[in-house]
């Protein structure tokens, strides 16, 4: 009798701990600065001494402790209260094409221009700094090799007209360049909703916004071919991203639906009548489905996607953002602000599910979230800057 309680004990003692079960990945919280400075972030070998640096706002955090910051332009402490941010976006590259990593930085589109910083090298000497464009139009650019030349360019749109800009290659000193893509229209200079992929499989990379995708032509020179399509019938997100998430053989998109509201989901690539079009699958909705898909936080206005767990599928890191618009706007502006992890798994059914895992509670996002690994143990950490201030989370393996 004692054997078989013993044997039932034990079966409800593993049936409560497969219940709570805990996430399969846990993390560091290493705290950059506690104050707001920035709402982007990156990473980078900034002095060269094979380890990598953080970058956010007015300060690169030399790895591979990340305790020391380095100012690289004027910090200012910023009031979170209100959106005063020059600095919404970080982008590491050798621009001045010398072997150092230099510094792009972006602000708010309606009121500052772009500049980039130039790394001094080995000297002790102060970062140059040089004008880049007078705007970047629309709230979620993206750094990226379009043509796979060793030359990038940043996705954005100039009067009328989605392009890049890009830096001289000869004298990438001097103001960069606008390189339109597509014909002109109307898009808001706050248009939400951009990245980068291969939709038709042809090698070359497009542009997706959420109203559709601009197919790169084989040929330079020559306008990009734009293909309709919503992404979000809502207000459209932040960063969006291509990825085969069900591993049949073409490209799908990653979106937020509404960066200041609800929603993420991933469009499934499908073939209806001989036409490419994208079906709607909700990974997560607003609080009334909660339930349903296991979470759910506002304001998803910055996200990234990488292999979290080592198990070769790629996982969505995504947090709530932090008083886009001040404590009073926008949807639960002071609901905690979170950072998740969304793992790629498949049902029983071999059906895509995303499953959510908190990261941290305290912290949550601006516009730029990076996950990478940053002191080279072979997984991937994130990277992220809020109102609440720096942030890096040491991916630490299986819990």
């Amino acid at each position: 009798m004692l054997r078989f309680m013993s044997i039932v004990l034990a079966a409800i003692s593993t049936t409560i701990l497969s219940a709570e079960e805990p996430d399969s990945v846990k993390f560091q919280k290493i705290v950059l600065t506690d104050a707001y400075y920035c709402d982007g972030i990156q990473a980078g070998d900034i002095n060269r001494d094979g380890h990598t640096d953080i970058v956010a706002g007015p300060f690169w955090y030399a790895g591979p402790t990340f305790k020391k910051a380095h100012e690289f332009y004027p910090a200012a402490k910023l009031p979170p209260e209100v959106s005063p941010s020059n600095s919404m976006f970080s982008f590491v590259h050798d621009f001045s094409g010398d072997g150092w990593l230099d510094i792009l930085v972006l602000g708010r589109v309606h009121k500052h221009a772009a500049y980039w910083y130039e790394n001094p090298g080995q000297h002790e000497a102060a970062w140059k700094k040089h004008f880049a464009f007078e705007r970047v139009r629309g709230e979620s650019p993206t750094l990226v090799d379009l043509h796979g030349d060793g030359h990038v360019q940043v996705i954005c749109h100039w009067e009328g007209q989605w392009g890049w800009i890009e830096a001289n290659e000869t004298e990438p000193r001097r103001p960069w360049r606008f390189q339109p893509m597509g014909e002109k229209g109307d898009w808001p200079q706050f248009y939400h909703g951009e990245g980068v992929g291969d939709i038709n499989g042809d090698g070359r990379t497009d542009l997706v916004i959420n109203d559709g995708w601009y197919e790169q032509p084989s040929e330079r020179n020559t306008l990009w071919k734009f293909h309709a399509q919503k992404f979000s019938t809502d207000r459209g997100g932040a960063q969006i991203f291509c990825d085969d998430v069900d591993e049949d053989g073409d490209t799908d998109v990653i979106t937020a639906l509404n960066g200041h509201e609800w929603g993420l989901a991933w469009f499934e690539q499908i073939n209806v009548e001989g036409k490419r079009t994208f079906r709607q699958h909700t990974i997560m909705g607003n609080r009334s489905e909660e339930a349903q898909y296991g979470v759910a936080f506002s304001q998803p206005h910055a996200l990234d996607l990488a292999d979290i767990n080592g198990d070769g599928k790629k996982d969505i890191v995504i947090g709530k953002r932090r008083w886009a618009h001040g404590p009073e706007g926008d949807v639960e502006p002071s609901a905690p602000p979170v950072v998740y992890w969304f793992e790629r798994t498949l049902t029983k059914d071999d059906e895509v599910k995303f499953v959510p895992h908190l990261i941290d509670d305290n912290s949550g996002v601006g516009t730029q979230i990076q996950a990478t690994d940053v002191n080279g143990d072979g997984r991937t950490d994130v990277l992220t800057a809020s109102k609440l201030g720096s942030f890096l989370f040491l991916n630490e393996g299986a819990k």
